[in-house]
């Protein structure tokens, strides 16, 4: 059985704990508050929030956004049913 990703909270904590808080985040990053505390939280995605969030947790981001940030390559015009070059 796959393990509980963390919440939000949790997640905010555990940067508390490594000595980072959101508006560090915000400030190395060079992006809105509100989007990290909106990715932190899960409700919209950024991935340049969510790479360095994981990196600063030593835990890899679909330990913490599970399927959020799931690689998934693009289908070619073949298999979308296109006219092939």
């Amino acid at each position: 059985m796959r393990a509980k990703p963390p919440y939000g909270v949790e997640i905010s904590h555990r940067l508390r704990m490594a000595r980072w808080t959101q508006a560090d985040l915000t400030r190395d990053l060079g992006v809105s508050t509100s989007l990290v505390n909106n990715t932190i939280h899960n409700r919209t995605t950024c991935y340049r929030v969510a790479s360095k969030t994981s990196g600063l947790l030593n835990e890899p981001i679909q330990g913490l956004w599970p399927s959020k940030y799931e690689f998934r390559p693009r289908k070619n015009q073949q298999e979308l049913g296109g006219k092939s070059r």
